[in-house]
């Protein structure tokens, strides 16, 4: 109501200056002065005079002064009314706006308590917001403070004896795959060690006797925190993690437990010299053998062939690739990795593996390409002497070609052609070892 009030006043205000200036500007090609209040009528140029500070303005065009009153606008349809509106109708309306003043009511308005009830319902009050928002703020933790709370649970289960428990299975799950979670970054690894994490929760885990899936956990969870890591893998040797892996590693049969003992040790053994020093000696090596004759899948046999190629792949690369400075060219050579393969017997025993396992190999065609991709990378310079001479590996290889030759004309099309490439590589092996057959076809 008040608004409404001052609109009014607002208007009687300006009708009592309308009285004054009410001549029309009547403009000419020439800048002429206008007057102060002064009307103009439309489509005139309009400058201010920098000089003088004073409003100026002429016709766009050569236009007579009955023309400049015509530009004023006009709504089509309606008649044109004379806008010189004398004196004694100004008062007219000057009373009418009086009386409309008059009549606007007081300012007392009254509210509907349930209306206003319903409207402060539909939002939250600002001190609920201000809650909302402080309960948010303490909820949000760094990656620091989730790690401690996963610990603080982890030590709960583990001081009451009941890592061993089912109950409890799907707890430490969640903090095992938490924990997993967070140690992939640098950073947080290397404080995942700074908080005691190998002792308080990676070597309780894998002295667990009773429960493997708990073991599993410890040596993935280790592989992750050394995985990439320098810091990480030196501050596990500094705790004598290295032996104690391998030893445990050693103590594992089920099929799951190795898998993820290979996973933890070739984390710690790739990229880090160091521990191929350390680990990789003859007993060392003897330990990794004996999983060629555990009761384990063939897969997971299979990833000791493949470490060992990774590591050989590694130390050719360092020795040969002119992008690698010197200091890492003398650490790799002081490893001694291919003698100590060579007087391991690494070669008769891979050879040994190959053959007992043909059927296994012959039955899974991605098996097939990735050990025969895997011995053909330590074959050169270090295994072909003793394999070109052993018929076994031969005979290996023949039953290889020769059962995907079989697959290939049951499937044929586009259907066999990764069968090919896979056949293609597995001949490409023998011709290295044995040379290009005299025949079309090998006997086996």
């Amino acid at each position: 109501m008040k608004v409404l009030a001052k609109v009014m006043v607002a208007l009687l205000v300006t009708l009592c200056y309308a009285t004054k200036n009410d001549t029309v500007f009547v403009a000419t090609d020439e800048w002429q002065e206008i007057g102060d209040g002064q009307a103009i009528p439309q489509g005139l140029h309009v400058r201010i005079n920098l000089q003088t500070g004073k409003k100026e303005a002429k016709l766009l065009e050569q236009e007579s002064n009955e023309t400049s009153r015509s530009t004023l606008s006009t709504v089509p349809g309606a008649t044109v009314q004379d806008h010189d509106v004398g004196n004694s109708e100004r008062l007219a309306n000057m009373e009418k706006l009086k009386e409309a003043l008059q009549r606007i009511p007081t300012d007392d308005f009254k509210f509907d308590e349930n209306e206003l009830k319903k409207v402060k319902a539909k939002f939250k009050s600002y001190e609920e917001i201000r809650q909302e928002l402080k309960d948010a703020q303490l909820e949000i933790k760094t990656d620091s403070d989730i790690m401690a709370d996963l610990f603080e649970h982890f030590n709960e289960i583990r001081e009451a004896g009941r890592l061993a428990e089912a109950a409890v299975k799907t707890e430490l799950d969640v903090i095992f795959e938490d924990l997993q979670y967070l140690v992939h970054q640098i950073d947080n690894a290397v404080d995942f060690i700074s908080r005691q994490g190998i002792e308080q929760i990676i070597w309780p885990a894998l002295n667990q006797t009773e429960s493997s899936t708990l073991k599993v956990h410890g040596f993935k969870l280790l592989g992750t925190v050394v995985q990439n890591n320098p810091k990480a893998k030196v501050a596990l040797f500094e705790r004598n993690g290295g032996g104690i892996l391998l030893t445990k590693l050693s103590q594992s049969s089920d099929t799951s437990e190795v898998s993820a003992g290979l996973y933890a040790l070739g984390s710690l053994l790739r990229k880090f010299p160091f521990a191929q020093t350390e680990l990789l000696n003859p007993h060392g090596y003897s330990l990794l053998f004996e999983i060629f004759n555990k009761k384990v899948d063939l897969r997971v046999k299979f990833k000791v062939v493949k470490l060992i190629s990774d590591l050989v792949q590694d130390y050719d690369h360092a020795l040969t690739a002119p992008e690698v400075d010197a200091l890492t060219k003398e650490q790799y050579l002081s490893t001694n990795l291919k003698e100590g393969l060579l007087k391991a017997d690494y070669c008769n025993q891979a050879r040994e593996f190959f053959h007992h396992n043909k059927v296994g190999f012959a039955q899974d065609e991605n098996l097939t390409e990735e050990v025969v991709e895997a011995l053909r990378s330590v074959s050169a310079g270090m295994c072909a002497d003793t394999w070109s001479r052993c018929a076994l590996f031969r005979h290996t290889l023949l039953v290889l070609r020769n059962t995907l030759d079989t697959r290939l004309g049951e499937l044929g099309g586009k259907d066999g052609a990764y069968l090919g490439e896979v056949q293609a590589e597995v001949v490409r092996f023998l011709e290295e070892l044995y040379g290009k057959p005299k025949e079309s076809r090998d006997e086996l």
